[in-house]
């Protein structure tokens, strides 16, 4: 997948997972007001986070490592929840405030929440592991940042799509009303998931591109202490169909700064420029790393060094 279909699918992805919710906030009533707002939240929040994170677990992950997507699912999952019903009660609690004010500082909690959802397992799994979390960490800070701007604007224009509608049928029960929250709720969606996407790939440190081979036009993120390259569908870069290529054939391993590339111990080799890789070898923007017959493309954020 690349960079700009993962950013529409994570619109996407926001803006229905947000009218789903929405669908089940219409069969759910809290006994107080308060409670009400933030269990109806709780239901946006979770689906949204729910598309996000699968959306990012299938672009990082095989289809065949079935447990690891759920776990990273049900974890996104809990955390936008968490973030919804605690932005819807922010929200409720803002009414007095004029409504674009309001329902932005609510959603804003919210979708800073739903944003950091999709990286939090990646921050347990390293911590866990004794690894370092400075990849998965600037993941859900970038999550962070888009996701509050976008459950900002996006409760900015719930409030406005709610007055519109409410104008238009204004003889009828604000309550009775479909189109506001379907509209406003859909619109709010898109906007935490358009946001959270484009600042993950703007604010990226590293990435890589295949230029050629299985794939090609594939781009990634690099996040994970260590990256495998090999054709086995356990490996982050998957390269299925090239004979020539290994099943681990190599890794990427955050050092420091840098990522540097080493070869996994494999027949053909692992070249960089053209050069043969024989021990750990840092890698620089531009640089096109080669396994059998495939090129990858490694790029890095200008001045991050």
């Amino acid at each position: 997948m690349s960079f700009r279909l993962f950013v529409y699918y994570c619109a996407l992805g926001g803006g229905g997972g947000a009218l789903g919710g929405w669908a089940l906030g219409r069969l759910l009533h809290g006994a107080t007001p308060l409670l009400d707002a933030g269990l109806k939240a709780m239901l946006v929040g979770m689906p949204v986070a729910l598309a996000l994170s699968l959306l990012d677990a299938l672009w990082n992950l095989s289809l065949r490592q079935v447990a690891l997507l759920v776990q990273r699912v049900v974890a996104a999952v809990l955390v936008g929840g968490f973030g919804g019903f605690f932005g819807g009660l922010l929200g409720h609690s803002l009414a007095g405030l004029p409504a674009p004010v309001g329902a932005g500082l609510g959603w804003a909690l919210g979708g800073l929440m739903i944003g950091a959802a999709p990286g939090t397992f990646d921050v347990m799994v390293s911590l866990s592991g004794g690894q370092s979390v400075r990849g998965p960490a600037r993941k859900v800070l970038n999550g962070v940042l888009g996701g509050a701007a976008g459950g900002f604007l996006g409760g900015v224009l719930l409030a406005g799509l709610s007055n519109l509608w409410g104008g238009v049928f204004e003889s009828r029960e604000a309550d009775r009303l479909w189109s506001p929250g379907a509209t406003g709720l859909a619109a709010l969606g898109a906007s935490v998931g358009l946001l959270a996407g484009l600042a993950q790939v703007f604010l990226r440190d590293a990435w890589l591109r295949i230029e050629k081979g299985p794939r090609a036009g594939r781009e990634l993120i690099l996040t994970k202490p260590v990256v495998t390259v090999g054709r086995s569908q356990g490996c982050d870069v998957g390269l299925v169909g090239d004979g020539n290529v290994e099943r681990v054939h190599a890794r990427l391993t955050r050092q420091g700064d840098q990522y540097v590339v080493s070869d996994a111990g494999s027949a053909s080799g692992t070249y960089v420029n053209g050069e043969r890789v024989g021990g750990p070898r840092p890698l620089r923007g531009g640089d096109a790393i080669t396994v059998g017959d495939c090129v990858l493309r490694f790029g890095e954020r200008r001045g991050r060094r």
